[in-house]
């Protein structure tokens, strides 16, 4: 009588194996896009994901097309510009789509003095220059006296250059275009209470109009561009493999193992009872 009883629970036993490694196959097996597109850093402790995407570091599908990064030696992050212009990434905001870029030539190793070209991204559909930001107006060899505590002393090409820097609407404003007017450069920059030399440093912030990723993110997924011969469109990385729009909650893992280990569980408890009832009967 207790022939039978053994010979089903070791049949439970191997439909059990098999179940666990079908499962196994299915959740272990990740997109291997989910698992590139993982976030990366150049060092500086910036996370950088969608839209951007790290060149060598991480694939181009990764990021919107345009918006590759490289890391300099400090590790930071470098924003290249089609004009071979160079801005240093000091913060990105992903929650409100923008970041905080200043010049590569305004930090204070460099060898040049605040050139920060913001009109250059005017025509540039990627970005757009936030509003509330302070415009200022940069007077390279500015020499008047009546100016002097305006002067910003900084090294340019060995010498020693005056550049008068002024807030625009300030009313030493007319009398600087009028003699000062060699080479005069405008910036956009925040409006920082430490003065015009620090908000020139600190740079200014700009929105990106690249595809929202909050929907595809808030799901469990990495989001993506593909731009393949057959399709130019966002994409949502998940783990089982790559949607339009956001994950299917449906095909996650987690969904997978909770319904294997309940039914083990189910199972397992259902064979001990009546393994246990027939132990019981055989010794009656």
């Amino acid at each position: 009588m207790l022939s039978h009883p053994l010979l089903v629970f070791q049949v439970l036993l191997l439909l059990h194996f098999v179940l666990f490694l079908l499962f196994d196959t299915c959740t272990g097996s990740v997109d291997p896009k989910f698992e590139a597109c993982v976030p990366k850093t150049c060092g500086n402790g910036q996370n950088i994901t969608y839209p951007f995407y790290i060149l060598d570091k991480q694939e181009p599908f990764c990021g919107y097309p345009g918006f590759d990064l490289t890391c300099d030696n400090n590790g930071f992050p470098i924003f290249p510009k089609h004009d071979n212009e160079k801005y240093v990434v000091e913060e990105i905001f992903y929650a409100n789509h923008s970041l905080r870029v200043s010049i590569l030539f305004s930090k204070p190793t460099s060898t040049e003095c605040f050139p920060p070209p913001v009109h250059s991204f005017s025509n540039d559909s990627r970005f757009r220059v936030t509003p509330n930001q302070k415009r200022a107006f940069l007077f390279y060899y500015c020499n008047l006296k009546s100016l002097k505590e305006h002067r910003i002393e900084c090294p340019v090409q060995n010498q020693t250059s005056s550049v008068v820097a002024l807030y625009e609407g300030d009313p030493n404003l007319g009398l600087a275009m009028k003699h000062c007017n060699n080479k005069v450069v405008r910036a956009t920059v925040e409006d920082d209470k430490r003065g015009i030399v620090e908000g020139l440093r600190r740079g200014f912030v700009l929105n990106w109009t690249a595809s929202s990723c909050e929907e595809c993110s808030g799901s469990g997924g990495r989001c993506g561009f593909d731009y393949g011969k057959d399709a130019y469109a966002f994409r949502c990385y998940c783990r089982d493999g790559v949607h339009f729009e956001k994950c299917d909650p449906k095909s996650q893992p987690q969904s997978g193992w909770l319904l294997y280990f309940s039914y083990q569980f189910l199972v397992c408890k259902s064979s001990a009872q009546q393994y246990a009832a027939l132990i019981l009967a055989n010794r009656e």
